[in-house]
């Protein structure tokens, strides 16, 4: 197992109030001790000390703690305690963002249920149904999945999750800010009320902590993450790339991380203006702001970017002053400031509130000692990053574009279904031609495009003003007030005075 790393002094940050006592290899059945001696494991680590007597006394729990940290063992390990064999059906749903996670979950709890009576089955989307749907019939008792697809089965009765007793978020600040936050919650009815929940992820955001309290019961918090002495964590990362490809280098950063919002720093004005064209036509929503820009096209960006129509500002120096966003998730630095001071007032953008934040430098190699040096002076560590390759890019934007997609045909009526089987022959004959693979690879663009390259993040609108928190479904007042009798009422009598309704404002969403 990768993430198996030593124990580490001082990782624990912040504990639950009357902490539970820490948690050995020895609490554990006889032969699990031997599984889990036989995969190496000489001792827990810190997170697995500090999390696992939370879940075996059955609560709740938040808990952040650093990749490569063990979180996986952290909670299969209790997970399979609670397992009872006889019972032949989901007891145990562990839910990953992506296919690749899912696997790696999957194979550590095959290790650690190997020679048992314990069943798992791994569920997620793009391969076919036989295999999943066989061992969901063998009475599979810990699944991990991926959203779309647990939800496909659901709908199709090969699951049934009314008996489940355990839920897990694994990174769980991509399950709530990815674009899985409809499927949550349409998941959220198809599970019984009364189960424990437990989430767990490298980053709590401010936001996913807030969306946790409606799948949780009084959940406890662990933080831990060495080198950070409070809760609210920023990370600091850096790119190497060459001057004149430092905007490729940024699109892949951003399609790679997809994060929720961000605030791109450049030096120029000239910079800024030439990134926003760049990003916008190769349609990355972006807008620029700068110094000389009139007053009240500068209130117009910021109200996008408040309320979360925009997701990308590139802003010089002089024309980010007085923004104080506290969502925001992610700072980009574009160019190394000039000034050492001027990197840490950049990277402050994000974080706050006790909020955590990722910040981003893109460099070249003859000032990397120039941005070791800032962090060196300031006292913070900045972790070197490769630039994601093209296979790594792709497999993230298949990962999302399927979730997409299955979450559309998991809304789609029996009839809808009926009128897409249509075109599946047409689907099959793009997809053995080598030229006509053009013409689907379109269609999954604009699919892209417009539900996901966009906004991925499919949670509450995040809104400028605290009138409009109740206005969140999107729809204008007009178009609420008028469901049921009232609004038969209120339709008559406009007819009658001869007044016509204002269209309904679109969700910024």
């Amino acid at each position: 197992m990768t993430d198996q790393s030593p124990m580490q002094d001082g990782d624990v940050l912040f504990e639950p109030e009357n902490p539970l006592p820490d948690f050995s290899f020895e609490h554990l059945p006889e032969d699990m001790q031997q599984r889990i001696a036989a995969l190496g494991w000489a001792a827990p680590t810190s997170v697995q000390r500090k999390a696992i007597p939370y879940l075996l006394a059955r609560r709740d729990i938040i808990v952040q703690a650093r990749t490569g940290s063990g979180k996986t063992a952290a909670y299969l390990l209790p997970i399979i305690q609670t397992i009872v064999p006889e019972n032949l059906w989901c007891q145990a749903l562990i839910l990953a963002p992506t296919r690749e996670l899912a696997r790696q979950v999957h194979v550590v709890l095959e290790q650690l249920t190997e020679g048992t009576n314990v069943r798992t089955a791994i569920i997620y989307g793009g391969v076919r149904y036989g295999n999943q749907i066989k061992d969901l019939k063998d009475g599979a008792q810990i699944i991990v999945g991926t959203p779309g697809r647990i939800l496909d089965h659901v709908y199709r009765g090969t699951l049934t999750l009314m008996q489940l007793q355990t839920l897990v978020f694994d990174e769980a600040d991509e399950m709530l800010s990815m674009g899985f936050y409809p499927s949550m919650r349409k998941l959220k009815r198809q599970i019984p009320e009364k189960r424990n929940t437990y989430m767990f992820s490298a980053t709590i955001p401010y936001h996913v902590e807030q969306l946790a309290h409606e799948f949780m019961r009084q959940p406890d918090r662990l933080s831990l993450s060495k080198g950070n002495q409070s809760v609210s964590e920023l990370e600091h990362r850096y790119y190497l790339a060459q001057t004149l490809q430092k905007d490729r280098a940024l699109i892949r950063i951003l399609e790679y991380e997809n994060p929720e919002s961000a605030i791109i720093f450049t030096n120029t004005k000239r910079n800024a203006e030439y990134l926003s064209a760049f990003l916008k036509n190769y349609g990355i929503d972006a807008q620029h702001l700068t110094g000389d820009l009139p007053q009240g096209k500068r209130e117009k960006v910021m109200e996008r970017l408040r309320s979360g129509e925009l997701r990308f500002l590139i802003a010089t120096d002089v024309a980010a002053r007085g923004i104080d966003i506290s969502d925001l998730s992610y700072v980009i630095l574009y160019d190394i400031p000039e000034h050492v001071e001027v990197y840490v007032h950049r990277s402050g953008r994000t974080a706050r509130a006790g909020k955590t934040g990722t910040a981003v430098t893109l460099c070249e190699k003859i000032e990397e000692s120039k941005l070791l040096g800032i962090a060196k002076r300031y006292g913070f560590v900045v972790e070197k990053f490769e630039l994601p390759t093209d296979d790594e890019i792709q497999q993230r934007l298949t990962e999302r574009l399927i979730v997409r997609l299955e979450d559309q045909l998991n809304d789609m009526a029996m009839m809808d279904r009926e009128r897409v089987r249509r075109f599946l022959p047409i689907a099959e004959q793009l997809g053995t031609d080598d030229e006509m693979r053009m013409l689907l690879a379109m269609m999954l663009d604009q699919s892209y495009q417009t539900g996901l390259a966009s906004r991925l993040y499919d949670g509450p609108v995040r809104t400028a003003k605290p009138d409009r928190a109740k206005k969140s479904d999107g729809a204008a007042p007009e178009a609420r007030e008028e469901t049921g009798e009232d609004g038969e009422k209120k339709k008559k009598k406009r007819r009658r005075s001869g007044k016509k309704r204002k269209p309904a404002e679109e969700s910024p969403a």
